[in-house]
């Protein structure tokens, strides 16, 4: 039986501060700086007094693009954030996606995860992208949350709705190192979601760590509640109970928690139940405070914090396959579905709408792709990935204080057969590889997976590149792209 030790020092006000600090970070460069080093956040609309979200991003309809786009919204701690908080130490961070179908206990989850009183009734949902940064316990971890309900809507906005609830997928997913997948008394969509979503990891290039709570709501005594964890989370993902000790000050203390694999991708499962239960008083501080030590200990999967312009990024490498134009749909629509924050206002919108200051006017003509695919847990099938009809290298992606490299596998491709454009935002490659089999006379196929034919690769940078000094190199096969950063400038008013 594998034994960690984790130390966890609850010590609320430095982690307050922490809390604090990383605000900037998260935030970008949404805004300036006033002399008093305060960030001037005035512009932003306030989150709802009853939403304690720090960060919420109304991306609730793709086609809210044709006017006024996307809201950001900004809490009291967020509008409070300030230059003097910042440290370099502070600019990374682990950024955790919290996924489940609707009302499996998400939002209470992070109630209990963050020390916050977070909407966990059914008539209350999450909109858009929806970010909070634990106030005590945490250091430097964020939690992205997304919209999606089961609440009805009219007929005409079903396609709207159902994209945008994929691309949200897509987002959490992609910004995400480490997953939280929340379900109750399993059922048979719940194993299907967490197949699709498991797949969708694995597809993403990157590694994901995956964490499972079942969220037992409606068991109460401690005899069911080993009766549903030997059945559903023992036998059903055949996993093996595991401990973890934790160290706070003087005192030590175990968490038990479940181990399983499923396709060589490695998960932890930890359990609550109904509160104020008997059961409840044995299993869930204790899940709280494993989960809340995995988060805090995992040091190597940090990553700039400045999410919303990875969001921004991410989602511009996705919209020429989600939107046609009278032109039709790919080549020679990408530069007209690129969103960036508006100069006027707080708000994403369509890149030609940038200084736009009333953005009800002039709307853009925007439809769907008529060839929008999803699979069971809502994601989409062909946007991005080697089912699009054109297969895609494996890529490494890295970053520094300075410099993001970008290293893809090319093996067997000649210089003239690979193009490569790099922008500040995002490195495109496309190219195309022979049949080998046809180098071969009268050959018979007992064996084929290398991929042939046309790629094109979008890579969405963590950060913002000054592409006049980026440098590319060949090396047996791997194209290895220096990438400098741009350096944030911060302008101070007086």
């Amino acid at each position: 039986m594998l034994k960690n030790t984790i130390c966890a020092l609850r010590l609320a006000f430095p982690l307050l501060l922490v809390h604090m600090a990383a605000l900037p970070f998260v935030l970008g460069g949404l805004a300036v700086a006033g002399g008093s080093g305060k960030l001037i956040w005035d512009k932003f609309k306030k989150v709802p007094p009853n939403t304690p979200y720090d960060i919420v991003v109304r991306l609730n309809s793709l086609l809210a693009l044709k006017t006024s786009g996307w809201d950001i919204l900004l809490s009291e701690n967020a509008r409070s954030a300030s230059l003097q908080d910042s440290t370099a130490d502070n600019a990374r961070g682990l950024v955790v996606g919290v996924l489940g179908s609707y009302n499996r206990g998400k939002s209470f989850l992070l109630n209990l995860l963050c020390l916050s009183k977070l909407p966990s009734g059914n008539l209350i949902s999450t909109e858009g992208i929806s970010i909070t940064i634990p106030k005590k316990t945490g250091e430097n971890v964020i939690f992205i949350d997304t919209a999606g309900t089961d609440t009805a809507i009219p007929k005409d906005k079903l396609a709207d709705k159902k994209a945008t609830e994929a691309l949200l997928r897509e987002v959490a997913l992609h910004l995400s190192s480490f997953i939280i997948i929340v379900v109750n008394r399993l059922r048979a969509t719940d194993q299907t979601y967490i197949q699709q979503v498991l797949q969708h990891a694995k597809k993403s290039q990157q590694e994901k760590e995956i964490i499972i709570v079942h969220n037992l709501m409606d068991v109460e005594t401690v005899e069911d509640a080993n009766k549903v964890i030997q059945k559903e989370v023992e036998q059903l993902f055949d996993s093996i109970k595991d401990k973890m000790k934790l160290q706070m000050g003087n005192q030590q203390s175990s968490v038990e928690f479940f181990r399983s694999e499923n396709n060589g991708i490695k998960l932890r499962h930890f359990v609550l139940t109904k509160v104020g239960s008997p059961s409840a008083q044995i299993w869930n501080q204790q899940s709280i405070d494993g989960i809340m030590n995995i988060l805090q200990g995992a040091t190597n999967t940090r990553r700039n914090l400045n999410v919303i312009g990875e969001m921004i990024n991410f989602i511009n490498t996705k919209l020429p396959q989600i939107f046609i134009t009278e032109k039709g749909e790919g080549e020679g629509s990408q530069q007209k579905f690129e969103v960036q924050l508006n100069a006027k206002k707080t708000n994403i919108v369509l890149s030609q709408r940038q200084e736009l200051e009333d953005l009800s006017l002039n709307p853009v003509e925007l439809t769907l792709s008529p060839n929008l695919a999803y699979d069971e847990a809502g994601y989409f099938i062909g946007i991005g990935s080697i089912d699009h009809g054109q297969w895609q290298p494996f890529y490494d992606l890295y970053e520094t204080d300075d410099d993001i490299y970008v290293i893809i596998d090319l093996a067997g491709f000649k210089k003239e057969n690979v193009k490569i454009k790099v922008m500040e935002k995002a490195i495109v490659l496309e190219g195309s590889r022979d049949d080998l089999k046809t180098k071969l006379q009268q050959s018979v196929v007992h064996h084929q997976k290398i991929p042939f034919g046309k790629f094109k690769l979008d890579i969405p940078l963590p950060a913002e590149i000054e592409t006049v000094g980026t440098k590319l190199e060949r090396d047996d096969g791997l194209y290895k792209i220096k990438c400098p950063k741009k350096k944030v400038i911060v302008v101070y008013l007086e």
